[in-house]
């Protein structure tokens, strides 16, 4: 018990670890933007990375020996946990950002009245008292959608990341809950791409994103071509 926690305990070190060691490696590429627009925009980065990570490590266990499989395990489920936490504090570094004050370096003309407030992210007309408000159907407005239920399966899985939840959500919920994970990587993705081409300039560029997807989806390819050929062999 005391070694998994141990454990566990260095795992999540490791994660904190990544995430600061990330935020000070690309700062410098974002240095240019209002500081907590730059921050939002470093964990929208890290949380798509540690999203990625966690859908490698699966693969990866069907390469090592069976041994590494518990290990390997909670690795993915402690780096789950810092997927969904820099991903909750990108969402509310956005909203803050929609809501007030700090200045936005945006296309405005690509996002229409950005000083609508943060429910302007999908709702347009929502300040008027004539009619009901518009749901903002716009290639922006659909990214948001998208992130938005992205943002909902992460904290669902963030909150039931635990034994505890597991055990109370039954086997078979739990792990349908949690192998949406990649449908959640294929979300962020499209939510990631569409404001990299629509909205933000430089110094984001669709391979950012792009050769990381790309990578990680070649080798879930490859392991699972291998598992079938292995199993009827």
């Amino acid at each position: 018990m005391a070694r998994t926690l141990v454990f566990r305990l260095t795992t999540h070190l490791a994660g904190l670890i990544f995430v600061a060691l990330s935020i000070r490696w690309m700062w410098s590429d974002f240095i240019a933007f209002p500081s907590m627009e730059a921050t939002s925009m470093i964990l929208g980065y890290v949380s798509f990375l540690l999203i990625g990570v966690t859908l490698l490590i699966g693969p990866l266990t069907a390469w090592l020996p069976s041994r590494f499989g518990a290990a390997c395990l909670s690795i993915r489920r402690d780096l789950g946990i810092w997927a969904g936490i820099t991903a909750i504090l990108h969402v509310i570094l956005v909203l803050i950002l929609f809501s007030g004050e700090p200045r936005l370096m945006i296309m405005q003309s690509n996002l229409d009245n950005p000083r609508s407030g943060w429910l302007g992210l999908f709702f347009q007309n929502y300040e008027s008292f004539d009619g009901w408000p518009m749901p903002r159907w716009s290639l922006i407005g659909a990214a948001n959608y998208l992130g938005l239920i992205a943002i909902l399966y992460v904290i669902s899985m963030l909150f039931t990341s635990s034994d505890a939840a597991k055990k109370w959500l039954g086997g078979s919920t739990w792990k349908r809950l949690h192998m949406a994970n990649p449908f959640v990587f294929i979300l962020v993705v499209v939510h990631g791409l569409t404001y990299i081409q629509s909205i933000k300039g430089e110094p984001h560029t669709l391979s950012d994103i792009l050769l990381f997807a790309f990578a990680v989806w070649i080798v879930r390819i490859i392991t699972f071509w291998r598992t079938v050929w292995y199993r009827r062999h």
